[in-house]
């Protein structure tokens, strides 16, 4: 039988080079500068797979100085976008990018919106939580979100007592949450709706009231005990289904959008073997001959925020938060407000007229940007393409072909993966202003120039296969 997660060997023919990184780093993260990607060829695959879960030195206390010094002057967490845009910092500056990638995916599994919570605060701590907490115990994991205060007003939980017991939570629990549909039924619902009563919040803490709990017997998916919410977040860890539904969703969101039937076997048996811990997986997912098999590459549509950020983090550029806000929303993503509780549906679903042209007003956004103040949203043109690169050979007097310049960015953008016709028509691109095709003012003008690099940019930027992982 095929071993798909049978860990991958690199070699001669088929090596850990830029292309099988930037494709690492990409899918575990947001983006991958060509330093990123150079350290990790490097460094070799499994030393870089374990760095992504090492958390950086010192990275959660410096963010927590960070927030505490401009809490008072801009962050007010009674406003939702001040909370959007502070994730989106951490997004943009972290060095361990998988933790945000992870509390990204959580945050699309256990769907939670603001427009229900209305208390910015809550969802705040809830997304702390998921980063805290989601590399680590799927058990513990549930059992947080749970007792998580943002849950609790979302899925009605702080109003489930033991004379009118709430189902939302407990549905949501099996039907997304663990199992999936099918493995259960409506009286195991029931059931484990008692069994949560009580389970109230205290402002912005979790709190168990005794008063309005039941704590009778209860029939639960075949068994029977005086269960309360932990029991029945420790039974559903036991159901078969519960490792294939969570791999199911781990292996679409990091490898394929559309796993064979017998890679989802064998994903949820190594989920199972790991005693649902989540690294663990991953870590055996990300060293797999899968994950760098074709079926993987390039085969998920990212979404605007793996877009938007992966962007501003592979170029270097410096954009705020807040900015991002707005052509978020246009892309279709609200951090904070998925649609429903299934969370985003993503892949194609990300791409329609609408927000296809945001996404190409976000290209030339950030190809527009100049060097400027360093409390603006800033592009450093000259040092992502260094001024002797545009248009001189080293060392030579003569003029250089722009297609070296073409070269220089599908390198950065797209690891080289750009087909011949394309190159030949960024490179007209490039030497063509308002009044044609003029090489002499390409070589000669450096302001003309810089514009045309940055049209170039946009364009590349806009390229279908960027908008790809």
């Amino acid at each position: 039988m095929t071993q798909h997660l049978r860990p991958w060997t690199p070699s001669q023919s088929r090596p850990f080079d830029a292309r099988a990184a930037a494709h690492l780093l990409r899918r575990t993260g947001f983006g991958a500068s060509p330093a990123e990607i150079a350290k990790a060829v490097n460094d070799g695959l499994e030393t870089t797979v374990d760095g992504l879960f090492e958390p950086a030195a010192d990275e959660e206390a410096e963010f927590a100085r960070t927030f505490e010094a401009v809490q008072a002057g801009f962050i007010n967490l009674d406003d939702v976008s001040y909370v959007q845009a502070w994730w989106l910092y951490r997004m943009l500056r972290s060095r361990v990018p998988l933790k945000e990638k992870l509390t990204l995916f959580w945050h699309g599994h256990f769907a939670t919106s603001y427009l229900k919570v209305d208390d910015a605060y809550l969802m705040h701590q809830q997304i702390q939580m998921l980063r805290e907490r989601g590399a680590g115990s799927f058990r513990d994991l549930v059992l947080a979100v749970a007792k998580d205060p943002a849950m609790l007003v979302y899925l009605d939980g702080e109003s489930s007592e033991k004379e009118h017991p709430n189902e939302n939570f407990a549905r949501e629990l099996m039907e997304l949450f663990t199992c999936g549909i099918g493995h259960y039924g409506e009286q195991d619902v029931l059931e484990a709706a008692r069994a949560f009563t009580g389970w109230h919040r205290n402002r912005a803490g979790f709190a168990f009231n005794a008063d309005e709990h039941d704590d009778g017997r209860k029939q639960f998916l075949g068994l029977s005990g005086r269960f309360d919410g932990a029991d029945i977040v420790d039974i559903l860890m036991q159901q078969p289904a519960t490792p294939r539904w969570i791999a199911g969703k781990l292996l679409k969101f990091f490898a394929s959008p559309e796993p064979a039937a017998d890679v989802l076997d064998e994903a949820a048996g190594l989920l199972d073997r790991t005693q649902m811990n989540i690294k663990w997986f991953l870590r055996e997912l990300f060293l797999s001959e899968y994950f760098f098999s074709k079926v993987c590459y390039r085969q998920q549509i990212t979404s605007p925020a793996e877009y938007m950020v992966g962007t501003i983090r592979t170029l270097g550029a410096h954009v705020s938060g807040s900015s991002l806000l707005s052509h978020m929303e246009a892309m279709g993503q609200v951090l904070l407000e998925p649609p429903n509780v299934k969370g985003w549906d993503g892949q194609r679903k990300w791409i329609n007229s609408s927000t296809w042209t945001a996404r190409l007003e976000f290209a030339r956004y950030i190809a527009m940007l100049e060097s400027g103040s360093p409390f603006a949203d800033r592009l450093d043109l000259e040092r992502l393409v260094p001024d002797d690169l545009a248009w001189r050979e080293p060392g030579l007097a003569r003029p250089k072909s722009p297609a070296r310049v073409v070269a220089w960015l599908a390198d950065v953008l797209v690891q080289g993966e750009l087909d011949e016709a394309s190159r030949s028509k960024l490179a007209r691109l490039l030497v063509t202003g308002d009044d044609g095709e003029n090489r002499e003012a390409f070589r000669d003008d450096a302001d003309f120039r810089r514009q045309r690099i940055r049209a170039v940019l946009a364009a590349m930027l806009s390229l279908p296969q960027y908008h790809t992982c």
